[in-house]
Order: C-alpha cells, then structure tokens, then sequence
C-alpha cells in the first residue's frame, strides 16, 4: 500500500525541489552580484552597515570581490569544488554579520537579513542536483604519488593546522598580539571571536581522515582569511614584511589542498 505511493510522491517532490533550488540559488547569486559590486565600490547601504559595526571601508572591497566571485561560481553550471568553497564563504559571511549585529547590541531587526540568507544558502547547497555536487576527493591526478608528494602534504597540513589551532585560541582570547594586529588594520576586536570560532573546527578538519566536504570548507576559510589578511596589510600601506606571513600561510594551504592523499579522503568521505 504505501509501497505503491513511494514512488508518486518522489515523482511529484522533484519539481518541488528543483524550483526551491532555483529560487533559492538565483536570489543568492543575484544579491551576491549586485551586492557585490556596491560593496566594492563603497555604495551605500552596504558601506553604511560596514562602519557601523565598524568595520573599515576598504573591508568592503575586499568582500565585494569575494561576493562578486560568489555570485558566479554558485550560478554558473557544474564547478562543483568551487561550488564548496562558494558556499562556505556564503556561511561565513551571514554568520559573520549576523555575530556583528549580536555583539554591538543592534536589534533583532538587523538579522533578518542575514538569517534569510544562511537560510537561503543552506536550501541552495542542501539541494543542488548532482552534476554540481559530486566530486573526487583528491583536487590533482593521484598517479605516481610518492613518498616526497606525501611527505609536502603533511608537513604543509600541519604547518596550517597548527596556525589555525594556536591562532583560533589567540583570537578567542583576543592577546594583545593578534588584537594589535586587527587594530592597526582598522578592524573591531571583536572580529577575533568570529575568526576563532571557525578557525578551531577548521583546524580539526585538516588532519582528520576523510570529511572531503568539510576539507573543502576549511581550506576555503583558511584562503579566505590568508588572502583577505595579505590585502588588507597592503591596503594600509604595510611593507613586505607584514604581507609574508599570510602569503606563506596561503601558499601551504594550496599546498595540502592539491596534495591530497585519496586514502585519507575516502574513510569517512563527507560526500
């Protein structure tokens, strides 16, 4: 009896389900655009709510090409990688603003906005159809892998996982160091919980076996806080020396990104 209408009610939830997919996707991808582009250009609104929670101008070009680049990349077709990265970033961002707007006491009106997009960003990766979610584990050809290409994966892994579990635990703990750094960049000290909360799991994900889906989030939230660090110090007119260290960091991340043994993906793949 129910056997019989198993199948009809998978038939008739398809179309549901793609047009949540598309809805969902297209209001993302075109507030990542247009948002976008008005946050790289300093437009108002998205420059006003920057400053307010006290973030400096330039943030917002720097976000602004992270959104733009979004947008794209959740639109376009297949990309399913990039498609990861994509959304996490997505996450990071709303999950950001919404602790922004929490933290400097502004009130429940000002999360709508960010709660409806983690919503409407979870629904789009939640249901996107197979051609833009399935991919291989390990990002290069896994042929010929030898002992150095094993030995440069670890050594870089745990160099990022490291500066994420110790630079997680200084953030959260907003030390003087890393609070002097954020100050001079213009940014509020608060930014250093945020940072800290998505660092510690992060951390984890790099060198626990399998979970190449949670991997895919981490490495893109290790990217975006090392290339987003290296603009910003250049953006302030820091000298080279202030731009090595997250240009290092960034350069190892690529590093255990490519290398990736497949082994290591496959015991508790998170596809």
């Amino acid at each position: 009896m129910t056997t019989s209408a198993t199948p009809r009610s998978r038939i008739s939830a398809a179309p549901a389900r793609v047009a949540a997919y598309w809805i969902s996707t297209a209001i993302l991808g075109a507030e990542c655009l247009g948002g976008g582009v008005m946050g790289a250009f300093r437009l108002p609104p998205f420059i006003h709510t920057a400053t307010h929670l006290g973030y400096p101008a330039y943030f917002m070009t720097i976000l602004g090409v992270w959104y733009v680049s979004a947008g794209i990349v959740v639109l376009a077709p297949r990309l399913p990688r990039l498609k990861e990265w994509a959304y996490a970033g997505l996450i990071f961002n709303y999950t950001g603003a919404a602790f922004s707007h929490v933290w400097i006491g502004d009130g429940f009106e000002k999360l709508v906005g960010p709660v409806i997009f983690i919503g409407l960003t979870l629904t789009s990766w939640a249901l996107r159809p197979e051609p833009r979610r399935a991919f291989t584990p390990s990002p290069l050809p896994t042929a010929g892998l030898s002992r150095k290409r094993l030995a440069a994966y670890w050594i870089a892994t745990v160099l990022v996982a490291a500066e994420l579990l110790v630079g997680g635990v200084w953030d959260l703990l907003r030390i003087d160091l890393v609070r002097g750094v954020v100050n001079h960049l213009g940014y509020p000290s608060y930014l250093l919980v945020i940072m800290g909360i998505w660092k510690l799991p992060g951390a984890v994900a790099l060198v626990v076996p399998g979970l190449s889906r949670i991997k895919e989030w981490a490495y893109a939230g290790a990217v975006i806080t090392y290339a987003s660090a290296a603009a910003s110090h250049v953006t302030v007119g820091d000298g080279i020396g202030r731009v090595v260290a997250p240009t290092v960091l960034l350069a190892l991340t690529f590093v255990s990104w490519a290398l990736r043994p497949p082994r290591l993906m496959r015991r508790r793949s998170g596809r």
